[in-house]
């Protein structure tokens, strides 16, 4: 049975109820049964709806890269060529794209849609310097950033909570002590 021929027959069973309970006169005891009818309809026009994947930032970029790039004649086979012929092994993140299952996921992401994934952030703590309690903090009050070992509670003044992208976009001594391993990430909830 095709999604279409369901349909078909559920719509048409939902009409011969109601016309049914409508000429006997007992509607209020079939509105159960067709509002059942109803959502029955609903989940099966949702039957081959796709659902969108979740992609790294990076992808959505790529992706964002080729239409602009064909501006007036944006097609799914295009943004592929476009990927394809671009992005190649000097290219930050091409390990992802050599991944079969991750070239699998851009092409849904192009035919489907997608929403990008959210970054994970961290509470960070440096190893060997402050207390067990302290974790950094970032005054983010004013036009510099103030790096400051704190409490773990983030406010109006002070961000605790970061990605490790914008620490190292923010943090000049993010390098530094993420290379000789002094970092310490505690991952937090996303509000």
């Amino acid at each position: 049975m095709t999604k279409e021929e369901l349909l078909k027959q559920l719509k048409k069973e939902k009409e011969s109820t109601v016309a049914k309970f409508t000429t006997i006169g007992t509607y209020a005891h079939g509105m159960g049964y067709v509002g059942g009818l109803k959502k029955a309809i609903g989940l099966a026009e949702k039957l081959d709806e796709p659902k969108k994947v979740v992609i790294p930032k990076f992808v959505a970029d790529w992706i964002q890269e080729a239409k602009e790039y064909y501006e007036d004649e944006i097609s799914p086979l295009k943004i592929v060529y476009w990927i394809g012929e671009y992005i190649d092994d000097v290219t930050p993140h091409y390990e992802w794209l050599k991944n079969i299952d991750n070239q699998k996921l851009l092409l849904n992401a192009i035919a489907n849609g997608y929403e990008v994934e959210k970054e994970k952030k961290y509470m960070v703590k440096i190893k060997g310097i402050g207390l067990e309690e302290e974790w950094l903090n970032c005054e983010v009050g004013g036009g510099t950033l103030y790096f400051e070992l704190n409490s773990s509670t983030e406010s109006e003044i002070y961000k605790t909570n970061f990605t490790k992208q914008w620490l190292k976009d923010n943090f000049p001594e993010y390098d530094t002590y993420n290379n000789a391993g002094l970092l310490e990430f505690e991952e937090v909830e996303d509000e």
